[in-house]
């Protein structure tokens, strides 16, 4: 008997029938077009999730009108996103999903220069994170957004989709009108909670007008926008009775607003389903169906929900990009091969937001990338050796496996996984451990050979007879050019993790980066007493935001003491002395040395004489696990 037995059975929302309770929610990617058409790169993005084996995907945000276009998602404010919109839809069901897509208006969280014209908004208060004062929206404007809503769900259904989703979340311009926080209007628009919610209740009456009384119309809202003033649960309690009432068909619980977007997309800080208690308090009120969301990552926790009654579907989004195919595999019986996302916000959320890239994931390089990195049997069958036992060695090794190739792997110490088993140990970081032991269990079930305990040598590698060497033989912590650098009392973070029985109760950590303070947690957490020297003017510089607000807010907890623009000039038996700080002497049992890496690559002079060797990883430059898993997937399905 399945161990599913919720979570794969059919339901309805409203006429529609699902074949499973999985829904994948409407996730930026910013790989539509530049002029918010869909790209070939969006459509097989599209295309290998509708395939996966979920019930419902619901494409990205899609412009309602030209006051909120630009580059962040898709239009579909006019006739000449049809086609490209349909396109979509009609592969998403070749894949046997259905489609939804999403109908959105940012309101005063945008820019202009975006857009291309001025904002609008409720009222004139910038978002604090745009910081653009919006234009106050008159009666004139709000009825002529109100038809663009109605519009743009017509378009969506002369597209093809099954169904749509109004954003009424995350504090864009629908919730910016409902929550006291955004909207000052003393018109019929603002003051109570009634008129607060006027403009949602007159776009689902247009849009009910313009789509039919049996069109599946779903309303995303925050449960709460945790923000002093924004809407609680139990302001939606009030809410949704009303939005059903208007012909709401289901409700879908997320949380947050730009400015707690931590909350939005969740790191690994967060628990698991932490957000369903919101979605079980509306369920109690409405008798339409709910969909939970957030940090539900395992196929358990959510029909765990379901069997608790707390929701009706369950919305599942950056597990998609990891493993597009977890429904499936879930549904075959296959839970062993289901990757399972990390929820580090690296390649999906920082990527898209803080470099502008398209979203991809950290643990599937493949992802938005599905024409470039096709994934089959090899060609021509190789021998290829693998030097290095880390995540990227690991990750090109089951690649190679898996497509054919005979693979060998060398690994010098009796562990596999490398730093990244190390990046598994500090608090919070379990779904990293639990990652590491996934890649190890696929090598082994694959019968791959693993040689343990191997120094890799120029002999024993020629022994094999390679046509293809993997260097992936990572790196080893820097060590700073002062006295006492060499002293017993002195260890490697790294060391640390590893035993932590090692280290006095006093500690001082050299270097603010990632390493540095999440070792300073790891070392918190057990009441030591912390203190984290940092040369530059800031810390955490190269973690993403969501991670770094949490994490700072632990490091407090543990009263760390985080001291920047504080450089190291000596380690002495009693503790390090510092420059740039009237007080330059801190006292330590021991100090730890986190100040970065530097690549060992040692072997590959006399590895180009065997056969081609692909560096990868930190042997290659020092980086990102990112780095690490792209170039070997790259490497790896090149071969």
């Amino acid at each position: 008997m399945s161990d599913f037995p919720l979570l794969f059975s059919p339901a309805k929302i409203g006429s529609l029938e699902l074949k499973n309770r999985l829904i994948m929610p409407a996730m930026g990617t910013g790989m539509q077009n530049k002029d918010g058409t869909v790209s070939d790169r969006l459509y097989h993005y599209h295309q290998v999730r509708g395939a996966g084996g979920t019930g419902m995907i619901t494409v990205e945000i899609a412009a309602v009108h030209p006051t909120t276009s630009g580059s962040t998602g898709l239009g579909i404010y006019d006739d000449k996103f049809i086609p490209g919109l349909k396109r979509l839809a009609d592969v998403i069901h070749q894949g046997g999903a259905k489609a939804c897509i999403q109908l959105w208006h940012a309101g005063r969280q945008t820019n202009s220069h975006d857009t291309g014209m001025p904002i609008i908004a409720p009222s004139a208060i910038p978002c604090p994170l745009c910081q653009e004062e919006p234009g106050v929206m008159d009666k004139k404007m709000i009825l002529e957004i109100v038809d663009s809503y109605g519009n743009a769900a017509h378009r969506a259904k002369e597209a093809g989709f099954d169904c749509i989703e109004l954003h009424g979340a995350h504090g864009y311009l629908i919730a910016q009108f409902m929550s006291a926080y955004s909207n000052k209007r003393t018109d019929d628009y603002g003051g109570s909670l009634e008129n607060r919610a006027r403009f949602a209740l007159e776009i689902i009456a247009d849009v009910r007008r313009k789509v039919g009384p049996d069109y599946p119309l779903l309303y995303r809202l925050s449960g709460e926008e945790k923000v002093e003033g924004g809407l609680t649960i139990e302001d939606n309690k009030k809410i949704a009775p009303m939005l059903v009432k208007a012909g709401v068909d289901c409700i879908h619980v997320s949380v947050g607003v730009y400015e707690t977007l931590r909350y939005t997309v969740p790191p690994m800080d967060l628990d698991r389903a932490f957000n369903a208690w919101a979605a079980a308090e509306i369920k109690k009120i409405v008798d339409v169906p709910i969909v939970a969301v957030d940090r539900i990552n395992d196929p358990y926790v959510a029909e765990e929900i379901l069997k608790q009654g707390k929701a009706d579907f369950i919305a599942v989004g950056r597990s998609l990009l990891t493993d597009p195919q977890w429904p499936n595999k879930i549904q075959n019986g296959q839970y062993e091969a289901m990757r399972h996302c990390i929820a580090c916000n690296q390649g999906c959320v920082d990527r898209l937001l803080l470099e502008g890239k398209h979203a991809s994931c950290i643990l599937n390089p493949t992802c938005g990338r599905e024409e470039e990195f096709s994934f089959g049997p090899a060609k021509v069958k190789k021998k290829v050796v693998v030097i290095g036992g880390g995540p990227a060695g690991l990750e090109a090794a089951r690649i190679a496996k898996a497509r054919g190739h005979e693979v060998v792997l060398f690994e010098a110490s009796g562990e596999l996984g490398g730093q990244w088993r190390l990046a598994g140990k500090p608090p919070r970081k379990y779904e990293i451990a639990a990652d590491v032991d996934w890649l190890i269990e696929s090598l082994y079930r694959s019968g791959l050979e693993v040689r343990l305990n191997t120094q890799a040598t120029k002999d024993k590698v020629q022994a094999e007879n390679p046509a293809v060497i993997i260097l992936a033989t990572g790196s080893i912590p820097t060590k700073p050019q002062v006295e006492g650098v060499d002293n017993p009392k002195v260890l490697l973070a790294p060391e640390v993790l590893e035993d932590p029985s090692k280290v006095g109760q006093k500690v001082v950590i050299v270097g603010g980066g990632a390493t540095g303070l999440e070792t300073a947690e790891f070392l918190g957490e057990m009441g030591k007493s912390v203190t984290v020297i940092e040369a530059l003017e800031d810390v955490a510089r190269t973690i993403g935001p969501a991670r770094k607000y949490f994490l700072m807010g632990r490091l407090k907890e543990y009263q760390v003491e985080l001291r920047v623009n504080t450089r190291l000039t000596k380690i002495t038996e009693q503790g390090v002395e510092i420059c740039c700080e009237a007080n330059n002497f801190i006292p330590a049992d021991n100090v730890v040395i986190a100040i970065g890496v530097t690549s060992v690559n040692d072997l590959l002079p006399e590895l180009n004489s065997i056969a081609k060797v692909e560096v990868i990883g930190d042997a290659k430059e020092p980086r990102t696990a990112m780095n690490a898993f792209y170039e070997a997937n790259q490497v790896a399905r090149m071969l």
